[in-house]
């Protein structure tokens, strides 16, 4: 999957889910599995989205960021 359909994927699945904030944040496993990535690539991917302040993550949960 190209980087940028990864990082909208990401984006779309903790949309779907209703994750946006912390105490709804969802397992990033769990992510990973739904959007079908590789480890590597969803890491990187992941990486950049919390760089750019895009995903929050807590205690190995994530959230979709609302303060852009």
């Amino acid at each position: 999957m190209e980087p940028e359909s990864l990082r909208q994927a990401i984006l779309a699945e903790l949309a779907r889910q209703d994750a946006t904030d912390p105490e709804q944040a969802v397992d990033v496993i769990a992510v990973r599995q739904t959007v079908g990535a590789l480890q590597t690539d969803f890491e990187r991917a992941l990486a950049e989205l919390t760089d750019k302040e895009r995903v929050g993550l807590v205690v190995g949960k994530l959230y979709v960021r609302r303060n852009l």
